[in-house]
């Protein structure tokens, strides 16, 4: 759901860490990510950030000729 132009008020604090613990099942953690970010290992918004993070850095190795990371 894009969120661009939408008022935050319209949803209440429980409303937006519900989706974004939606967001955080929908990354399909892997056994090791899951056991160091379980479910009360890491907050859901530094959690996203950690994978996305991980990711940028990913796709600038792929970049730089990489071909193992």
């Amino acid at each position: 759901m894009p969120l661009e132009g939408v008022n935050m008020s319209c949803w209440n604090k429980e409303q937006l860490e519900n989706m974004l613990f939606d967001v955080v099942n929908e990354l399909n953690l892997s056994g090791s990510m899951f056991e160091k970010h379980g479910p009360l290992g890491t907050s859901p918004a530094e959690l996203v950030r950690l994978v996305l993070d991980g990711k940028d850095l990913q796709i600038k190795a792929l970049k730089a000729g990489f071909v193992a990371i």
